[in-house]
């Protein structure tokens, strides 16, 4: 913890662009407020029940280590990136109270979302958890589920989460190439170990 509070203070001294410090602020916040969101912890999710209906409540962040913070500092944009997901997948109607996650026994999945019906299946091996997706299109996830307080976390490899977003928009005839992507894709180029996923609850 107080090496996660004196990254956070370094941090918070070196930004001095003005649009870096505003993206920092944001994160940082993110990060004070929620360490136990950010530094990935799953001892906790071996035994998880995912099965059921879960309300997605929008893009998770998380991190495999504390180094993360030092490198994302060098990634600062105009937008926090969990926000320029939300974005993106709200184009489709991946949004909170909107679209929900369906995890069956019999090892079937349903990512509904009101204009698209993503189905799939999934495996779970202690924390870890892979989503396949199939029948619109064909899609890997690999990741890990997080505990929280109001239910569970799916973190997965950044770079793979926003691939999996430009497959969606690709699928219901969005533009994936645009600014936002880029935005992201820029932003995540130095960083490390990060992780983005879904945050759900029941």
């Amino acid at each position: 913890m107080k090496k996660i509070i004196v990254i956070l203070s370094a941090l918070t001294l070196c930004a001095t662009a003005a649009n870096a410090q505003d993206w920092l602020k944001d994160f940082l916040k993110v990060a004070t407020e929620k360490v136990g969101d950010v530094i990935t912890g799953t001892s906790s999710a071996s035994n998880f029940d995912i099965k059921g209906t879960w309300n997605y409540q929008g893009v998770a962040i998380g991190a495999g280590s504390d180094n993360v913070l030092t490198s994302i500092a060098a990634s600062a944009g105009t937008g926090t990136i969990e926000k320029k997901c939300d974005e993106l997948l709200a184009k489709v109607g991946i949004k909170a109270g909107a679209a929900k996650f369906t995890f069956k026994e019999d090892g079937s999945f349903t990512l509904n979302a009101g204009k698209i019906n993503l189905p799939g299946t999934w495996t779970k091996e202690g924390s870890k958890i892979t989503l396949n997706f199939a029948k619109l299109f064909t899609f890997k996830l690999v990741g890990t589920i997080k505990t929280t307080a109001t239910g569970c976390e799916l973190l997965f490899d950044s770079g793979k989460f926003v691939d999996f977003i430009k497959k969606v928009l690709e699928v219901v005839n969005k533009v994936a190439n645009n600014s936002t992507i880029s935005a992201v894709q820029s932003a995540l180029a130095n960083v490390n170990d990060l992780k983005l996923g879904f945050k759900l609850s029941k």
